[in-house]
This record gives C-alpha cells, structure tokens and sequence, in this order.
C-alpha cells in the first residue's frame, strides 16, 4: 500500500513540476492581502497567491508526505547557495521590523523561504528535471506563438475568449500599452505573450531556454528538438523588444559557446538555431530594432531612458539615507510616490543589486554578492553539458537583471529562478555522486552497452 501511495505521490510531484513553466507564464493569481499604495501598480504592493505558488506547494507537500510514508527523511548536506539564499530570505523576514510596509516585506521573506525550499526539493530529485524541461519546451511553444500573432496583427484582441487577466485587450492606440514609436510617430506594439509586460516575456522565455539548450547537447535524437526549441525561444525574445532580454540572451549564447563538446554537431546545430531566431526577427523588423538600440528619433524611448535614470536616482539616495538596514523587502517602490515627475510610474529601480541594497541595506547587498560568488564558483566544478546549458541561462537571467527588476520583485520570477537553480543543483550532486545526470534514455542505454555514441541526426 505505501509502495503504491508512493507511485501516486511521485506523479503529482512529477506532473506539479511539469506543468510549472506553463504557469509560470500564465499568470493566474489570488489576492491574499490587497494592499493600496497608488499610484504603485498592485502587484508590486500586494500579498497574491499565483497558480505557479500553487503548483510548489503542491509538489512540496507530495514529497513531504512520500517521505513521511517512506521514513526518508535524510536530505544531503544543503549546497552554500541554498545556506546564502536561506540567510537573504531571514533578513527579508527581519526587515519587517522597520519596514515602511510590514506586511509586504514578510511576505517577500517567506516567499523566498518557499523557493529555497523547491530549489532543495528539486537538488534531491534530480529525475524531475526531464518533467521541467518538458515543461519549458511546451511553454516557448505557447509564448512564442502567442507573440508572433501578437506582432502580425498588433493588437491582443484574440486572446479575449480566454480567461486571462493580462495582457488585457491592447493595440498600439491604447495609452500605456508598451510599444514602439517608429519614425513619424507610428507606434507598433510589443509582444507580451499572455504576460503583463513584453519584458516579463524576455524573461520568462530566456528561463525556459534552459530547457532546450539541454537537449540540444545530447548526443541523441532530443539535439534536434533543443535546436529547434531554442531558436523559436530565441525569436520570442526578440519579439519582446527588451533591451534587457536581448543582454541576457547574449549572455546565454557565450555560455553555451564555451560548453565543452560531447557532440561538435549537436552544439552547432543549437547555435545556430539560435542565431536564425535571431536574425529572423532583426530582418523583419529592422527599424523597430534600431529604434530600441539607439532611441533615435523617439521620444518614448528617450523619456523611458530618463525615467531609469531617475529611478537610480532616488536608489542612491535611498541607500544613504538607509545604508545598514534599508527600507524593508519590497518597499522602493512605495518611498518616491510623493516626488514622483509628472507622467512617471512608481516602480522599482531597474537593477537588482541597486534595489536590494536599498530595501534591505548592507546585510542584504552582501548576501547577494555572496549568493553570486558562490554560483560562479560552483559552476567551475562541472564539465557536463547539460549543466553548463542551465548555468547559462541562469548566468543570462543574472546579467538581464542589471538592467531590470523582475527576478526579485515578481513572484512568478523568483520562482524561474529557483526552478533552474534547484535542477541546476540537482546535477550538481547527481555528478558528485558519480552519475552524469539523470538516468540514461533507451538510446543512450545502447549506446554505451557497444561503446560508441550515435552522432546528432539533423
């Protein structure tokens, strides 16, 4: 009975884990707490419950309950990053204590406590990453195409007989909708998939890179399906027009040029799967591009440029004024809505090192820094492809991050990032063990029982 329990058990986590990076770009949410701080936009100032939180807590209650019926309840020693990521997440909770909103800084804290928690589930469960990639393939197949219609037909309206909250009914005449101004004063309209914003889409579609970027190291029949993967994830991406997704797209493409090659083809293939995305969308629409790059022309462009500038602003100021403590987790925000420029939006700095330093001062600036010395330094250790592939990506999403806010200020963000790091980490130990990762496919069982490796079917 407690064999079979098990079986079911391991299903939900299996299936919870599989179906998480499609919620992670559907976002469906269930507010908690509604806390009113205009003109801040509610999702950065209220406590919400997404479907992506639910699907977490569903796994991590199935493995709980699996390692109650089984008496496992030894764990291996926790990694540093999972120690440091503990330590951030306490002096969020602590910061409540002086924070110009209690309730949201508690909230942040624990939430972290939560995704430190999957990413330990998911370093112990190193076969769950097969259920995530999967997983990522399916969600580049749907954001991606959404985008493309979103872009051909410059509207949202055919989104409307779902049940989705965002990205709302938009086209390029609606004021505040993300777009372009061309040349003449032509606004063109971003894609944001069925995301809130196009650079949420950059994000969330570099994540799910990390998924087919693996497969398209393999030696085996998966390298074509990664290849094609990561080219139709690298054209949503471009489609996002995020100048902070295009930086960690970069990021990702060098990280994977120095991948060591099991298969020369098979990381050719991948490359330039990648570049075709790539140029496909620079040749399509050449004009939006530049716009982006160099803002000539654009008013839009030169005034969201300022705003940032701004918003560093007022984090420098914010971080003297409260250099040891800062203002509490999740509160920047909240702080300048009584100097705000006409026009200008209350929003986080778009620089996660900047903003945590300024909502959780010294302490919190310093758990960072170390949080990422400690990735760097445990991504020298492994040669495997496959974890180099998911070390890129996470590397892409850190480098995006000095020029946005969304992995520490979204939900939905932090847990991307706590998904790739705890498959990260499972590889990690999976290879300290001894093992290359995950158990082998029926192909590769063959291969290694005659001892040669199938070269990459194209």
């Amino acid at each position: 009975m407690r064999r079979k329990a098990a079986i079911v058990l391991d299903v939900v986590y299996e299936g919870a884990t599989a179906l998480l990076p499609v919620a992670l770009g559907v976002w469906v949410h269930h507010p908690l707490v509604q806390l009113s701080h205009p003109p801040v936009y509610f999702i950065y100032s209220s406590i919400l419950l997404f479907g992506s939180d639910f699907l977490i807590l569903t796994a991590l209650g199935a493995d709980l309950i699996r390692r109650t019926l089984t008496g496992t309840f030894r764990l291996h020693r926790p990694p540093l990053l999972i120690l440091i990521l503990l330590g951030l997440s306490g002096w969020a909770i602590l910061s409540a204590a002086w924070s110009v909103e209690p309730r949201l800084s508690a909230y942040i804290g624990f939430h972290l406590v939560g995704i430190t928690g999957w990413i330990l589930s998911l370093s112990e469960r190193p076969k769950a990453w097969r259920s995530l990639s999967i997983g990522c393939m399916l969600g580049i197949l749907l954001q991606t195409s959404v985008a493309v219609l979103e872009v051909l037909v410059q509207s949202t309206a055919f989104l409307r007989p779902l049940p989705l909250e965002w990205p709302g009914l938009l086209d390029p005449s609606i004021p505040g909708a993300a777009v372009i101004e061309l040349p003449g004063g032509r606004r063109w309209l971003r894609a944001y998939g069925t995301l809130p914003h196009p650079n949420l889409l950059g994000f969330y579609l570099m994540g799910m890179m990390a998924g087919p970027a693996a497969w398209g190291l393999r030696p085996d029949r998966r390298a074509v399906i990664g290849g094609l993967g990561f080219g139709l994830g690298t054209l949503g991406v471009g489609l996002s027009f995020s100048r902070a997704a295009w930086l960690g797209w970069a990021a990702i493409f060098l990280g994977l040029l120095g991948v060591p090659q099991r298969s020369p083809r098979c990381r050719l293939f991948l490359l330039l799967a990648g570049a075709i995305g790539g140029l496909i969308m620079a040749g399509l629409f050449p004009i939006q591009m530049i716009t982006r790059l160099t803002g000539r022309g654009s008013v839009l462009e030169i005034r969201s440029v300022q705003e940032r500038k701004w918003l560093m602003e007022q984090a420098w100021q914010q971080i003297r004024r409260h250099p040891l403590l800062g203002t509490g987790a999740g509160t920047f925000p909240l702080t300048p809505r009584g100097i705000l420029p006409p026009g200008y939006r209350a929003e986080p700095v778009h620089h996660v090192g900047a903003l945590i330093f300024a909502e959780l001062g010294l302490p919190g600036f310093g758990f960072g820094l170390a949080l990422f010395g400690a990735f760097l330094r445990a991504g020298r250790r492994r040669k495997d492809p496959e974890a180099r592939a998911i070390a890129a990506c996470l590397f892409g999403l850190l480098v995006a991050s000095a020029l946005d806010h969304p992995l520490w200020t979204m939900a939905p963000m932090r847990a991307l990032g706590g998904s790739l790091l705890g498959a990260w980490l499972g590889w990690q130990k999976s290879g300290d063990a001894g093992d290359q990762g995950p158990p082998a496919s029926p192909e590769e069982k063959l291969e290694r029982t005659d001892g040669r490796r199938r070269p990459c079917r194209r």
